[in-house]
């Protein structure tokens, strides 16, 4: 899987909010999702960003989401 350009994907740059890169490598990607679970909108996930996550969890995740509570 390729680097991510976080300005594709509405939730990911919102909660990647403190990070200056554009491009996140998909492991990055995957923790931020999972460390900032509680900030992402997820009435407004598009339909294309929630295929990133379901990638992310399937090839690096290895099929695990574990947000933090």
């Amino acid at each position: 899987m390729n680097d991510i350009d976080r300005t594709q994907y509405e939730q990911l740059d919102t909660i990647l909010w403190d990070v200056r890169a554009r491009l996140i490598r998909p492991q990055d990607a995957l923790k931020a999702y999972e460390r900032k679970w509680r900030y992402v909108d997820q009435k407004r996930i598009s339909a294309e960003e929630q295929r990133l996550l379901d990638r992310l969890i399937r090839e690096v995740g290895d099929g695990r989401f574990l947000p933090a509570t």
